[in-house]
């Protein structure tokens, strides 16, 4: 899996959505996800792939590295 560009589309204090392009066997897939920090400041990060997941398997195999590039690119966001 290569992560091709991680976009944060709209950004209300502690919420964030966008789009993360990754490409996985020779596709280029969209995955749209969503970050909001709960009433106890705990994160809550939901990925909506593009299809079922059993289509997409890579989303939870990779999931970490997924998270990882959105926290990542939310944080240089919000410095």
């Amino acid at each position: 899996m290569e992560i091709s560009n991680v976009v944060i589309e709209r950004h209300d204090g502690d919420t964030f959505c966008g789009v993360l392009t990754y490409e996985h066997d020779m596709r280029e897939q969209l995955l749209t996800w969503s970050f909001a920090l709960n009433e106890q400041r705990k994160v809550v990060l939901l990925l909506y792939p593009s299809a079922s997941t059993t289509v997409y398997p890579e989303v939870h195999a990779h999931y970490r590295e997924l998270a990882d590039a959105i926290l990542e690119e939310i944080a240089q966001g919000v410095k």
